[in-house]
């Protein structure tokens, strides 16, 4: 890559001021929206650090790169329609130009960059998210590609069709399901009475709108009953209702809270309708239940952690349990179709999060009652929603054949950030977004994910708070100056390096701020980046950070050093 880069005119020196601009992107991109994960900052976010910094061919490094979204930023940056939609201007020769304001006050344009691809090396310690990084950044026949998922769904349609069929009303017409509300079961702690969450917590009110009731009356005794009832509330606590079951995959008995369908959305041409389970329902379900599950659906124990083990006290202990038979059954079938297509499992892939039983139905928010699951947690709400396979498979496709492109492709790892083997003073930029302390546990998220993919995070060099793997905030502030260190060395002296910072708390940015300097970077300025739409933690409380923060800091080139030598000697030069 180096000995390709373009021959700058003589005389060319590289200097770059910090890029002082607050930058807003929104999430709305085809791109950014095909595939979840914990974090992203769109790509053309990114794109406009690094046509700040750098020139065409020169060599992006992203250590923490999530889903490759620098990877797609560095070769989208040669795409003259997409710089322009960032407000630039691009001359015929490629030179970019931005508005600026002149000394008069005026509006100019000046030229700041050069349009051309960048190269990137991409590396995380997540296989799942390198998986997604690796399918953004590798070249696809789009026309190929339509054809394999197109047969997919046909195939998948053919064999699971009637696990996702309903009566309708009348008893005689067929109605397709969208999705079906599973309700958790509890008992009264006074009568022992047991109803479903749903019926009790979620009352309609006016003119059918539904109101969600934390606190409500048991239906039998009348006592005053809640879920999670506040210390100043006279709500006695609800008791699980728990059932026994056989778990075909672990060949073992298991207890687990009960759940029960209680609602079904469905659509008979273009509209929908909703009702309660009758006898053929209960039927599929019967005849679902007898299905064997198959060796393809992963069975793994969810790994100790700080999130990953929240539910072992409703018997939600291993993968499989986070989905329902139906769905399983589904996927299973799936995978048998798809096999190890690399293209077709990142397009599976995708959908996985929109399967689990993580999906929280809350019809209190009228239209939009299918919320998702509850941002970077593992959380089972106590209603939630089963999807069907098919339609998601369906929608997904539409999403990913938009995001995927002929790139030219990026070089991708998967490993610690503070191991690539890179030649000193190579890299010309560096833009990472780092696991910021105890703000999310990155591979406790990315177990159920990567258990499909049949590789795991190596747990050990991960850069986190985690009482689990017993890391403090100085564990963390270590393992980043190590980052941090590695970084300083592949960089080139006088070159830059941006890190988006996202936590709401001084001690991690206090140790953000250590690690840099540690390593021996210069912090040079600290903006704004705002994704239009903050996260759940960052909305959080009167002092939360509203929008993310990015640092702009340098590899020094000795010229200061020099300077330092022979001007700081007197009170004039200091």
């Amino acid at each position: 890559w180096e000995a390709q880069k373009p021959e700058q005119p003589e005389g060319y020196h590289y200097h770059r001021e910090p890029f002082a601009a607050d930058v807003s992107e929104g999430k709305n991109d085809p791109i950014y929206n095909a595939h979840s994960y914990h974090t992203k900052v769109p790509h053309k976010a990114i794109m406009r650090y690094i046509l700040h910094y750098t020139q065409p061919g020169d060599i992006v490094f992203d250590g923490f790169c999530g889903t490759g979204m620098t990877g797609v930023a560095a070769q989208m940056c040669g795409d003259r329609e997409v710089v322009m939609s960032l407000g630039y201007q691009v001359k015929p020769d490629g030179t970019i130009l931005q508005e600026e304001t002149d000394e008069d006050g005026k509006k100019v344009w000046r030229p700041f960059s050069k349009l051309g691809v960048r190269r990137a090396v991409l590396n995380d310690l997540s296989p799942a998210a390198t998986f997604i990084a690796y399918n953004f950044n590798t070249p696809v026949k789009l026309k190929d590609f339509e054809q394999k998922y197109k047969e997919a769904i046909r195939d998948l349609k053919k064999q699971t069709n009637w696990m996702w069929n309903t009566l309708h009303s009348d008893g005689k017409t067929t109605g397709k399901i969208n999705y079906i509300v599973w309700s958790e079961l509890y008992s009264c702690p006074e009568c022992l009475e047991e109803f479903d969450y749903y019926s009790h917590a979620f009352k309609a009110v006016n003119e059918g709108s539904i109101e969600y009731t934390p606190e409500f009356k048991c239906p039998n005794c009348g006592s005053l009953c809640a879920k999670s009832p506040s210390k100043k509330s006279l709500a006695h606590k609800l008791d699980r209702v728990w059932q026994t079951a056989f778990d075909q995959k672990l060949q073992d008995t298991v207890k687990i809270q009960k759940r029960v369908p209680v609602l079904i959305n469905y659509s008979i041409g273009t509209k929908r309708f909703q009702k309660f389970l009758d006898a053929s329902d209960i039927e599929t379900i019967s005849r679902i239940e007898q299905l064997s599950i198959a060796e393809n659906i992963p069975g793994d124990r969810m790994p100790e952690g700080d999130e990953s083990r929240r539910n072992d006290d409703e018997g939600i202990t291993h993968v499989h349990h986070f989905y329902t038979k139906r769905v399983l059954a589904s996927l299973s079938i799936l995978q048998k179709i798809i096999g190890s297509d690399p293209q077709l499992n990142f397009l599976t892939g995708s959908m996985l999060p929109k399967l689990t039983i993580l999906n929280r139905y809350m019809p209190q928010h009228g239209g939009r009652a299918l919320v998702g699951p509850m941002a970077n947690t593992l959380y089972v709400p106590p209603v939630g929603v089963e999807n069907n396979v098919i339609d998601q498979l369906e929608f997904q496709a539409k999403k990913i054949i938009q995001a995927l492109t002929p790139l030219s492709g990026s070089t991708i790892s998967t490993q610690a950030a503070q191991s690539v083997p890179m030649p000193e003073d190579s890299l010309d930029y560096i833009f990472i977004d780092p696991p910021f302390g105890a703000n999310i546990m990155y591979s406790e998220l990315s177990f159920i994910r990567e258990a499909w993919l049949k590789v795991k995070t190596e747990t050990t060099p991960e850069a986190i708070e985690n009482k689990t793997q017993k890391k403090s905030i100085d564990d963390y502030r270590h393992l980043m100056t190590e980052c941090f260190a590695s970084a300083f060395k592949y960089l080139k002296p006088g070159r830059w390096m941006t890190v988006e910072f996202s936590n709401t708390k001084a001690s991690v940015w206090n140790s953000i701020q250590n690690s840099l300097s540690d390593a021996g970077f210069i912090v040079a300025s600290v903006a704004a980046l705002d994704k239009t739409r903050g996260g759940l933690h960052s909305m959080l409380g009167p002092t939360a950070v509203k929008q993310d923060l990015v640092i702009s800091a340098y590899k020094p080139n000795g010229g200061f050093e020099e300077r330092f030598q022979k001007e700081a000697q007197t009170e004039e030069g200091v």
